[in-house]
């Protein structure tokens, strides 16, 4: 597979994106949308004042959060591997989908307002209120602002990764073979391609993934 055939089969404005398995961050994408973002984008729709809470597209954000959900599998987070390496060995598995790219921007614009807040920018102070609201009603212990925004960072780090492995890997994984597999449950075995993308892609969330 090389570049242009996969965006030929995507088509403009979508790309490739592959996600963990990882439970806690499937909650933070969940979370974010239902309980910060929502949020906010109802905030954003009542002030009146562009100074107060600069314009950004919370709503988007918050709808490009769920759409992700939507796509994922009902399995999702539950540990069920379904991948084997060439050898057979049991790899943790990942999820292949579709993203749009204005999903992905509307994300960024919404994270980069947030670090603004964080670092006091002048203009973003109800902003910065707004997040420390609905960290003070996620639960027991709240959460400060800090938390929230580093969760969505770690969010947005995952869906944003975009490189040849992760193009790679996801069209090995989506390949009618590998749908198949899938509808039937049965295990999937990646080739010595996908492998090393895999390989590739999950040493690059070891990072990211850390709460």
């Amino acid at each position: 597979m090389n570049e242009s055939e996969s965006e030929r089969t995507l088509g403009p404005g979508r790309r490739w994106c592959v996600l963990p398995d990882d439970k806690d961050w499937l909650r933070d994408l969940r979370t974010m949308g239902d309980r910060l973002l929502d949020h906010l984008a109802a905030a954003a729709a009542l002030d009146d004042d562009p100074w107060e809470l600069p314009a950004a597209p919370y709503a988007e954000a918050a709808t490009a959060c769920d759409r992700v959900v939507s796509m994922l599998p009902a399995r999702a987070g539950g540990g069920l591997g379904l991948l084997l390496s060439p050898t057979g060995t049991p790899q943790p598995t990942v999820h292949a989908l579709v993203v749009e790219c204005d999903d992905l921007d509307a994300l960024w614009e919404v994270l980069t307002r947030l670090h603004r807040a964080l670092d006091e920018e002048p203009g973003t102070e109800g902003l910065l209120d707004l997040v420390g609201q609905a960290g003070a009603e996620w639960g027991d212990p709240p959460r400060s602002p800090r938390c929230l925004v580093s969760q969505l960072e770690r969010v947005v780090a995952v869906l944003e990764f975009d490189t040849f492995a992760v193009r790679t890997l996801a069209v090995v994984m989506t390949d009618e073979e590998a749908r198949e597999a899938a509808e039937a449950g049965a295990l999937r075995t990646l080739d010595d391609t996908g492998q090393t993308a895999y390989e590739s892609v999950t040493a690059a969330w070891s990072t990211t993934l850390q709460p």
